[in-house]
């Protein structure tokens, strides 16, 4: 069990297939949990000349969804480095504060979070759960999933930069988060699986798994 757990700091990560809903869901739980930070996988990414990157020469482009197209070791230091200060001081430094009133306050289990006086880090990436060290950091494990067919209709009306060549989602994207699920699947325990298209209320549902949590931690 993480050291973290009883200085009131609950790690969630949320990760999954790309266009699956991750930052969306991270964010409208930011604007409504009370003193929660968001770490995205996002802002890791090596510089494009990086020589650590994949090349993949039919295509000539960087593989941008494989692991090793980010710096996974510092992000895992500065996730540490947060945690540390939360411990000595108890708070979240440029933490983000709720900005949305009325929806904690329409939102009956948060009076619980506030009385609390938990806080959390929302992780957010495609390959979060992928890098082993940081799997004893979380406390609650979320992982989105959609058809090949939707992701693709969601992946071509974003805008990348670089952006998507002809055949990337074929040979990069469906391919590698397919290998990335597998080894979830596999190998990570305690991972809580939504469907990116469903119907089914997420945030009420992961509110609701902390919650649970805060019981069983007391």
């Amino acid at each position: 069990m993480c050291e973290n757990r009883e200085r009131n700091l609950i790690v969630i990560g949320i990760s999954g297939v790309t266009c699956g809903g991750k930052t969306t869901t991270a964010t409208k739980l930011a604007n409504l949990l009370p003193n929660c930070k968001i770490i995205g996988q996002d802002d890791y990414f090596l510089v494009e000349d990086d020589p650590r990157h994949t090349w993949i020469p039919e295509l000539n482009h960087v593989n941008y969804d494989t692991i090793t197209s980010l710096d996974m070791d510092q992000m895992y230091e500065d996730l540490l480095e947060i945690i540390n200060k939360f411990k000595r001081k108890g708070v979240l430094e440029e933490s983000k504060n709720s900005a949305n009133q009325e929806a904690k306050e329409n939102c009956i289990s948060l009076t619980r979070f506030k009385d609390s006086n938990v806080s959390f880090l929302i992780v957010e990436g495609f390959s979060i759960f992928n890098f082993k060290p940081l799997l004893p950091l979380f406390h609650l494990k979320y992982y989105f999933v959609l058809d090949k067919d939707k992701c693709l209709e969601r992946r071509e009306k974003r805008a990348y930069e670089p952006p998507d060549c002809p055949g990337y989602f074929e040979k990069c994207v469906w391919p590698e988060h397919l290998a990335q699920l597998k080894e979830v699947k596999t190998f990570v325990k305690n991972v809580c699986y939504f469907d990116g298209d469903s119907e089914l209320d997420i945030i009420q549902k992961i509110l609701a798994d902390i919650t649970e949590y805060l019981k069983s931690s007391t």
